[in-house]
């Protein structure tokens, strides 16, 4: 078969949008090729930044390593402001020689890229590294303070985080002046820093009237300081401003002990060298010399985030070291670091990756620097690339450790820093005037209470204002005195103690003519007698007052230590002053002890008046405390005085305290209770142990019974609600049954540790029953109100059998409410219970101690109770009250004095008992007379 060849059609031209199709697809497989970093994230560079220390520093190389380990903890924290970069730290040691540190830059930079520069740390060394430099493009950071890097020709790329010796010198003068030192020396080291700090103190000194006696400078290296020591020793000022480095001055300090120039009348004064000085030192003996030294120190802020975190990473990575390492240089040379990211993030931004890689951009410091939160605060920077530092610190060595004693301000304001001790001192002064007034106003609102119209409303406020004007008398020496505040700080502390224990006196005194007389009828004293009596006391004492302002003045005088600056209230006559000030105390002491004796002479007088028992106790308080107070506040000892400044404001404010709660504050609390009594729910008082006796009693019914459940009796009289308690009659017997809701408290044996602290006053129904033997104490029955109740109601009675019979044995049953109940063979009764508001009864079970104390609707009350209650139970008085207080029992059967019973009571001697109604009429008597 003959070859046939196929036939081809012609190929179609490819149409334009495929070609064009095709020709980008190729282009963008050529570009994913050839440029894969334009679709990848871009990985963080690397960025070298060379640190120069002295770690080799025969002195003071340890201190320089602390540094180092703490600044190999920046590079996260560079990292996380400059994601773009890794940063990497080379650190170098110098030895503190600035030949050797210029070799290093010079060397570094020659085998690796480097990016920055971070030290060195004295401005001698720094100066020819920031020259090295700055002919390198590296941006430099440094601490050092002297006034030539400011010249940006020579050092264009250097910036500090230190402040500059244009701004420290000026402070140092600032303070000096403040300090009222009128001439100063200078001791300085012969290099860069210390002569443009000499200089510029000096300018200022000049200015603020402070005269240079001596100015001594030393070259580097010096270790024989005798010539430079003698001369400042012979020029008669002992303030010695010291410009120099931590190892200079303990060689200095030494010899200048050697010479007497160490002492409490000598004041050296450093600057922020001396920051970690006590770091340098080995030796005790050195560390006791540097006890007392000044330095100046930028006010670091601890509670910002960056300070904070770097303390988490450090102490992370260095568990051994100790937190103190975290001050002063060590972190203005980590705020170095922060600078710097924060530089080179921005050049980034605005010259691209290559140009900061390579150095090939321009810009100029301030370009480079931005402000931002370091760890020493906030920092912001002048054009010169020096640190602007707005307040400072005048930081005292004592104890082997720094603390700040100063405060300044950029407008040259010098402010003692005040102890957290002693403004939370102050605030407890405050709240406690605060309180006082509060409980004036209570008491003016509830004048009408008869506790208060008892106690004198008139002289319970003139109390209270005495207290008030105690504690305010320290407020108004806060700040700078004027010689009106000296005087009126002892006047108004002085009259308000004169208007409490005058009160007091007179008080007492009016008490002891009701009670210490053979006939009650020569009566008491008018409130507004006893009142002349107070404003002739306070006469005398103004009178003094007047003769001291006139003829013996005192004025405010700085004073000022090397510890402490505080102003003293002197005399211009110190004869004439120390006399009028011994009348004065010999006056108030005399005062003091009359009270004591008036208030012994008065101890036991009625329970209603036993107020003279709380004076005593106020004025054994203040006597203690003023065996106190009176020394540390007449004696001053400057290594001691924040200590007796502790102790003497803490024992007057105990003082104080306790003498407004003895004789106004308990008598708020009581009346203040028995408000809150009247909102009390009724809950149970009962005794576990006193519960089968409650059953056993209202079981033993006599046969025969009344359908109310009662036992026969002939009928009585009923008292409604609220009236005062009548005795019913059973058999034509007064006073064999008696009853009423009051509020009770109880206390005594039987009480758990944590029971005693929290029992309170509560509602409950008191009963007794002569025929059946026994006092029972339940909650009320329901539908009685908490307001007070008495009298024989036979509902009452009726609920109180029928709610104990229905409670079992041993109180199983605990959704009812149970009673005490206390046989009378076991009863004790005490008529004028301690501790107890006026108007109050108290039942004892003699067996086990267990007590309630009932208050009753007066003392009227109380002694129709106690008048027949004597007739069947035994008679106590509490230990420290009234003694001599009679009964007698039907039974026959006594007590003989002094037999001790539980909770420190006592069985008082027995004899017949006077019959009620004098009982009463005495008593209103009583109570008429004392209240005047």
């Amino acid at each position: 078969m003959p070859y046939m060849a196929k036939s081809r059609r012609p190929l179609r031209p490819m149409s334009p949008i495929l070609r064009l199709g095709a020709t980008t697809l190729l282009a963008l497989i050529l570009a994913i090729m050839l440029q894969p970093w334009s679709f990848v994230a871009a990985v963080p560079t690397n960025l070298t930044v060379l640190v120069l220390l002295p770690l080799s520093d025969p002195t003071a190389g340890a201190v320089f390593r602390s540094f180092a380990d703490v600044m190999s903890v920046a590079p996260p924290a560079m990292n996380a402001i400059d994601p773009d970069h890794n940063y990497h730290l080379v650190v170098q040691d110098t030895g503190n020689v600035r030949s050797n540190a210029v070799t290093l830059l010079l060397n570094v930079t020659a085998q690796q890229p480097v990016h920055a520069l971070v030290g060195e740390y004295s401005s001698r060394v720094t100066l020819g590294v920031a020259l090295a430099a700055n002919s390198r493009r590296l941006w430099h950071c440094g601490v050092a303070s002297a006034i030539d890097f400011d010249n940006k020709q020579d050092f264009g790329s250097f910036f500090r985080i230190a402040p500059n010796d244009n701004q420290q010198g000026p402070v140092l003068a600032q303070f000096v002046a403040s300090m009222s030192w009128r001439a100063v020396n200078i001791l300085a080291v012969a290099d860069p820093y210390g002569q443009s700090l000499s200089s510029t103190f000096s300018a200022s000194a000049d200015r603020l009237g402070i005269s240079l006696y001596t100015l001594q400078q030393y070259a580097p290296g010096t270790t024989n300081f005798g010539v430079y020591l003698d001369t400042i020793r012979a020029g008669g000022s002992k303030i010695v401003m010291f410009y120099g480095f931590p190892a200079d001055c303990k060689t200095i300090l030494r010899q200048a002990k050697a010479k007497g120039m160490v002492g409490p009348d000598w004041v050296w004064v450093g600057t922020h060298t001396m920051y970690n000085y006590l770091d340098t030192l080995t030796m005790d003996s050195d560390r006791l010399l540097a006890d007392g030294m000044l330095f100046s120190a930028l006010r670091e802020d601890h509670a910002t985030p960056q300070y904070q975190a770097l303390r988490s990473s450090f102490l992370a990575q260095f568990p051994s070291q100790s937190p103190s390492v975290l001050g002063g240089f060590a972190l203005m040379y980590f705020d170095c670091f922060l600078a710097l990211a924060n530089g080179f993030k921005t050049m980034t931004s605005l010259h691209g990756e290559a140009a900061v890689q390579t150095h090939s951009y321009s810009a100029t410091l301030p370009e480079f620097l931005s402000p931002f939160n370091g760890t020493t605060g906030s920092v912001a920077f002048a054009d010169t690339g020096s640190r602007i530092v707005h307040e400072w610190q005048i930081m005292n060595i004592f104890n082997n450790s720094n603390r700040a004693a100063y405060a300044l301000s950029g407008s040259g304001r010098v402010d003692k820093w005040i102890d957290m001790g002693v403004q939370v001192l102050a605030v407890i002064r405050a709240l406690m005037i605060l309180a006082m007034l509060g409980g004036m106003m209570f008491l003016a609102t509830n004048r009408a209470e008869k506790q208060i119209r008892q106690l004198s409303l008139p002289f319970l406020l003139f109390i209270s204002l005495g207290c008030v004007l105690i504690l305010a008398s320290d407020f108004i020496l806060i700040g700078v005195p004027s010689s009106p505040a000296c005087h009126a700080s002892t006047v108004v502390f002085t009259f308000g103690y004169e208007m409490v224990f005058a009160s007091a006196i007179v008080k007492t005194y009016r008490i002891w003519r009701i009670f210490d007389n053979t006939r009650i009828s020569k009566g008491g004293l008018k409130s507004q007698v006893l009142f002349r009596n107070v404003a002739m006391v306070m006469a005398v004492q103004a009178i003094l007052f007047i003769i001291w302002m006139a003829a013996f003045p005192v004025w405010p005088a700085l004073v000022t230590t090397k510890t402490s600056l505080y102003y003293e209230c002197r005399p211009t006559n110190f004869a004439g002053h120390w006399a009028i000030v011994g009348l004065s105390f010999a006056f108030n002491g005399v005062m003091l002890l009359l009270l004591s004796y008036l208030a012994y002479k008065t101890r036991n007088v009625d329970s209603s008046y036993r107020e003279t028992s709380w004076i005593l106790h106020a004025a054994q308080n203040v006597f203690l405390c003023s065996v106190v107070i009176v020394p540390l506040s007449l004696v001053t000892i400057e290594s001691f005085a924040l200590t007796a400044y502790f102790i003497r404001s803490v024992f007057m404010l105990y003082a104080v305290a306790f003498t407004f709660m003895a004789l106004v504050g308990r008598l708020i609390v009581a009346v203040w209770i028995e408000h809150q009594i009247k909102t009390v729910t009724p809950t149970t008082l009962m005794s576990t142990t006193l519960a089968s006796a409650a059953d056993g009693q209202f079981h033993q019914r006599p046969k025969g019974s009344s359908a109310d459940g009662e036992s026969p009796m002939v009928p009585r009289r009923s008292a409604t609600a609220g009236s005062p308690a009548q005795p019913t009659s059973t058999s034509g017997v007064p006073g064999s049954e008696m009853g009423g809701v009051y509020p009770a408290l109880r206390r005594g044996g039987g009480l758990g540790f944590f029971e005693r602290f929290t029992q309170t006053w509560r509602t409950t129904q008191v009963y007794l029953n002569v025929s059946r033997g026994l006092v029972a104490i339940a909650p009320p029955p329901p539908g009685v109100g908490v307001a007070r109740s008495s009298g024989g109601s036979a509902t009452l009675r009726k609920s109180v059998r029928k709610r104990s019979v229905a409670a079992p044995a041993g109180g199983a049953n605990h959704d009812e409410p149970m009673g005490a109940a206390i046989p009378l063979t076991s009863l004790g009764f005490d008529a004028s219970p301690g501790g107890a508001p006026p108007g109050c009864l108290e039942f004892v079970h003699l067996g086990s101690g267990a007590a309630w104390v009932v208050q009753m609707n007066g003392p009227e009350e109380v002694a129709s109770w106690t008048h027949y209650l004597k007739a069947v139970a035994s008679v106590i008085t509490s230990t420290g009250s009234r003694t001599g207080q009679t009964s007698s029992s039907s039974n026959g059967t006594s007590s003989a004095t002094g037999n001790v019973i539980a909770s420190g009571r006592t069985l008082a001697s027995q004899s017949p008992s006077p019959s009620p109604s004098p009982v009463r009429a005495n008593s209103e008597r009583i109570v008429r007379t004392a209240a005047g």
